[in-house]
């Protein structure tokens, strides 16, 4: 979705000594310059410590792993065996306790970070078992991690090791480093943007789950669309990233995660996707697109997204972010439906408009019981559409590659980033959006697993209906 704009005062003190602070899910973190972090990382030290460092150690990865492009299809080899095509089926992945934020330890902005281990090696083996291939984050801290008191340290090498589990069902890593869209028009910002994605990339390269890194998170909008400078300074950041990889011997995927917005003009008698049209105009330096997009239950509604996609590019895309929430509003009398026949329909709300004004926050999980409206068979539904209609079109002619369903928990924080109440309690959002199966948007609520608080430190996870669509869907799927 969508990104927010977080306030200073919504950010706690990790994400105040890391150079350009990221967020999961589709949010935007406010960003500092390298000269402003090191002062509030010494004075840390002098007070007993940072509770979000701590030091990991690197392991000799003994399998090359390839990822490359043929045409539309995204390809992958281990070993010196020969490449076949490759379709993601895969989730975002920014799992945020109850009661925190993103730059709260044990994460500190980097979910895959060694001292999270007790939550990602929760995680791993029920993805593993759900039939997940790819999982996609918005924050990898960059080296360099030990020059001195003042270095912040957020190596991924153990959760990396986890991941590729001796080729055994591995599950691949879209590693990334968050920036807001302003920094590729400020030169200081550009120049430490290309020297860290080159030094993560070089960093990882040849860790055999890494599959390659996208550039931020929905970063290209309509400000920026068509500007030739924005465009040049992205160019150099991504050519950047694509040397790290190169100069370690390693062959990686470099590309996006963008907003699903749309040109204001026809092009091939329809509206087409903004970032991917203006990116092609502009010879932007990716191996793939990726594209974030909430359109309801169907892809191929009008405008028909392989359409444009067909329109405007021969690169292979990923859907880096497709999903639906899984609250509705208590309050709310609008109910939902969908046609269970075609595919090619979305889902409408009726009426198209809240019943009560203004919406209020009291959200609730979808009934499971069919005889509700709104319900959980409706997001079953959309969730099992959208995957099946994603493979259909890979099928087809390889127009899309798969996707990464937003997401794998709950994050209570979205409902609204600057209230830091809502951390611990699980509230919907303001915004009405007739074409999902709850009728709101409810950033909240989008987990395949609810979250509970726990014994101990780490939530109880609860899977919910749409995970088991998504692995029936994917266990159909090569």
């Amino acid at each position: 979705m969508r990104s927010l704009t977080i306030s200073r005062r919504g950010l706690s003190i990790c994400t105040a000594i890391f150079l350009l602070a990221g967020c999961g899910g589709s949010q935007s973190g406010a960003a500092l310059t390298p000269t402003s972090a090191g002062g509030v990382s010494s004075r840390l030290h002098r007070l007993g410590g940072d509770p979000c460092e701590g030091k990991g150690g690197s392991s000799a990865p003994p399998t090359n792993t390839e990822f490359t492009v043929n045409g539309r299809y995204i390809q992958y080899s281990v070993g010196h065996a020969s490449p076949r095509n490759f379709f993601v089926k895969g989730v975002g992945y920014s799992p945020t306790p109850i009661g925190g934020f993103l730059s709260d330890p044990p994460a500190c902005n980097s979910p895959l970070r060694n001292s999270n281990k007790e939550i990602w090696s929760r995680d791993l083996p029920l993805m593993r078992a759900m039939g997940v291939n790819v999982i996609h984050v918005y924050n990898v801290t960059p080296p360099p991690w030990d020059e001195g008191p003042d270095a912040h340290v957020g190596t991924i090498n153990e959760f990396l090791d986890a991941a590729w589990n001796n080729g055994k069902d591995p599950i691949f890593v879209l590693m990334s480093i968050h920036f807001t869209s302003d920094k590729l028009l400020n030169e200081g910002s550009v120049s430490s943007l290309v020297k860290q994605y080159y030094e993560l990339d070089k960093k990882y390269a040849k860790y055999p789950a890494v599959m390659g890194v996208a550039i931020s998170n929905e970063i290209v909008g309509d400000d920026v669309w068509d500007n030739a400078t924005w465009w040049a300074n992205f160019n150099r950041v991504a050519s950047a990233a694509k040397r790290g990889f190169q100069d370690q011997g390693a062959k990686k995927l470099v590309t996006t995660s963008d907003y699903d917005g749309l040109t204001r003009f026809d092009y091939k008698g329809i509206k087409q996707i903004a970032q991917i049209y203006y990116g092609e105009k502009h010879h932007a330096a990716v191996d793939v697109w990726g594209d974030n997009t909430f359109r309801g239950r169907s892809f191929t509604e009008a405008p028909n997204l392989f359409t444009q996609v067909r329109d405007t590019t021969n690169k292979p895309v990923i859907l880096t972010e497709y999903g639906g929430t899984a609250a509705y509003h208590t309050a709310e009398t609008n109910t939902y439906s969908y046609p269970k026949g075609d595919p090619n329909k979305n889902g409408v709300c009726d009426p198209l408009k809240p019943t009560k004004v203004p919406l209020t926050r009291d959200a609730a999980e979808l009934p499971k019981k069919k005889n509700k409206n709104p319900n959980m068979p409706g997001l079953v539904d959309y969730v099992t559409n959208s995957a099946t209609l994603l493979y259909s079109g890979y099928k087809t002619d390889g127009v899309v590659s798969g996707g990464t369903y937003l997401e794998w928990t709950d994050e209570w924080w979205k409902a609204d980033v600057n209230n830091w109440e809502f951390r611990s309690r699980h509230v919907g959002d303001l915004n009405f959006t007739n074409y999902f199966p709850g009728c709101a948007r409810d950033e909240a609520w989008y987990g395949l697993n609810a979250i509970s608080k726990g014994r101990g430190p780490v939530d109880e996870l609860t899977a919910r209906p749409t995970l088991d669509a998504l692995k029936q869907v994917w266990s159909t799927e090569r």
